[in-house]
C-alpha cells in the first residue's frame, strides 16, 4: 500500500466509529419516534375488541369502515374547521412577517433594532399565559366565539419565530439585487414583490410548515377562545369521540391519522425548501 493510499484512508479509519455511532443513534431515534405512528396507523384498522386484545400486532381483519365513521361522525366538519383558520392564518403570517423581515433587513431606521429585539423577546413570552387578557379583550370587542377570536392571535405568537426567520434571510441577499432593482425603476415594494419574495420560497416553506404544525394541533386557544359547536377545530373534535365511560380507540386512532395526515401532505411537498430555509433563516450578514 502506497504512502498516498494510506493517507486516504488513514482519516476514514478514525472517522468510522464516530459514523457508526452516528448511525445507531439515529436508528434508535427513528425506532422511538416512528414506531407510534405505525401503531396508531394499524390501531386504525382493528376492531375495537382487537385492539385491546392485540395491541402490538397487525390486524387479523383489516376495518376501512372505522375511517368512514370518524368522517361521518363529525370529523369532516372539525377537519374544515382546522383548515380554513389555519390556512387563512398561515396566509396572514407570510405576509406580515415577509414584509416586517424585509423592511427592517433593508431599511434600518432609528429603534429598528429595538423593534426587532421586541420580536424576539416575543419568544419567551409563555402563550397560555395571556389567555385570559385575551378573553377578556375578545369579549370586550365583541369577538369571542367568531373566527377573529382565533385569526389575530395565531398569527400574533407565530409572529416573532417568523419575523427572526424572514429577517435573516433578508439579510443574506445581495444588495446588488436591490441596486439592480432600483436602477431599474422600481420602488420599494416593487423591489420586494418581484426580487426578493420570489427568492424567499425556502423561508416561506419553512415558516408554513412550523406554524401550520402548530396551528393545526392547538388544543388550548379554540377551547378558550370559540363555544360554538360549528367553530370547534380538529384536536376538539376528537374529545367527541371518548364518552364520560367508555371510548371507541380504533374509531380515535382513525380519527388521528385523518388529523396527521394533513400536516404529513404539507411536509412532503415543502421538504425540500424546509432544511434551506432554516440555515439561511438562522444566519444573517
Amino acid at each position: 500500500m502506497s504512502a498516498m493510499q494510506a493517507a486516504q484512508q488513514g482519516p476514514i479509519r478514525r472517522t468510522s466509529p464516530v459514523r457508526l455511532l452516528l448511525y445507531v443513534i439515529l436508528i434508535v431515534h427513528l425506532i422511538f419516534t416512528g414506531y407510534p405512528f405505525v401503531w396508531m396507523i394499524l390501531s386504525s384498522f382493528k376492531s375495537d375488541k382487537e385492539y385491546f386484545s392485540n395491541p402490538w400486532g397487525l390486524p387479523s381483519e383489516w376495518h376501512f369502515d372505522n375511517f368512514v365513521q370518524a368522517w361521518s361522525q363529525g370529523i369532516s366538519g372539525y377537519l374544515f374547521n382546522s383548515l380554513y383558520i389555519t390556512l387563512f392564518s398561515v396566509i396572514g403570517l407570510l405576509a406580515a412577517a415577509t414584509l416586517i423581515g424585509f423592511y427592517l433587513s433593508i431599511r434600518p431606521f432609528k429603534g429598528s433594532q429595538l423593534l426587532l429585539g421586541a420580536f424576539f423577546l416575543g419568544m419567551l413570552i409563555p402563550i397560555h399565559s395571556t389567555l385570559i387578557p385575551l378573553f377578556t379583550i375578545a369579549n370586550k370587542l365583541g369577538v369571542y366565539d367568531s373566527f377573529w377570536a382565533l385569526f389575530f392571535p395565531y398569527i400574533a405568537f407565530n409572529l416573532p419565530v417568523a419575523v427572526f426567520l424572514a429577517h435573516g434571510f433578508f439579510k443574506g441577499v445581495p444588495r446588488e439585487l436591490e441596486e439592480a432593482a432600483m436602477i431599474d425603476g422600481c420602488s420599494v415594494y416593487q423591489t420586494f414583490f418581484r426580487v426578493y419574495l420570489p427568492i424567499a420560497k425556502p423561508i416561506l416553506a419553512t415558516v408554513t410548515i412550523l406554524s401550520f404544525f402548530n396551528i393545526m394541533n392547538d388544543f388550548v386557544f379554540p377551547l378558550v377562545m370559540v363555544s360554538s359547536e360549528s367553530l370547534k377545530t380538529l384536536p376538539l373534535g376528537l374529545m367527541m369521540f371518548k364518552g364520560n365511560f367508555s371510548a371507541n380507540y380504533s374509531l380515535i386512532s382513525a380519527a388521528l391519522v385523518i388529523t396527521t395526515a394533513p400536516i404529513i401532505i404539507l411536509y412532503m411537498f415543502l421538504q425540500k425548501y424546509i432544511q434551506k430555509g432554516v440555515v439561511a433563516g438562522s444566519v444573517k450578514g
